[in-house]
């Protein structure tokens, strides 16, 4: 799979493990849940692309983060990351830096984000699994 390497916000992130980086995204106020505050942190973007993508008012992630359906959504986020994840080498920037940036074909140009966001994990990561594979997605 290519993983392009575009500039994203997602450059500060110091190199991490996967495990690391999972750990960092569950904030003591929640865990085991993830923190949507520090998953905007960590992935370098604003409150309102987040509560867009998850469909939900800014409101609802400063105020209830442990919501289903934010938490779903940031699940699906991360599935859609350790795919690319996987397949990249084990680096975490270049995942993240493509999963935020880098538009698909396949999606009409959308960004694995921007898929997973229009609920189309399950086709993403089946298109990460088969470029890795060599298949013609």
């Amino acid at each position: 799979m290519s993983i392009a390497t575009s500039p994203s916000s997602a450059d500060a992130l110091p190199e991490k493990s996967w495990v690391n980086f999972v750990a960092d995204l569950q904030g003591p106020e929640l865990a085991p849940m993830l923190s949507p505050v520090r998953y905007i942190d960590l992935l370098g973007m604003d409150i309102e692309t987040l509560a867009r993508n998850a469909r939900v008012t800014v409101a609802a992630i400063a105020e209830t983060p442990g919501a289903a359906s934010i938490q779903m959504h940031l699940r699906e986020n991360l599935r859609v990351i350790k795919a690319a994840h996987d397949v990249s080498g084990n680096d975490l920037l270049k995942t993240l830096r493509w999963f935020r940036a880098e538009p698909l074909p396949a999606f009409g140009r959308m960004t694995a984000e921007q898929a997973v966001a229009a609920d189309r994990t399950d086709d993403v990561i089946r298109l990460i699994l088969s470029l890795h594979g060599g298949a013609a997605g």
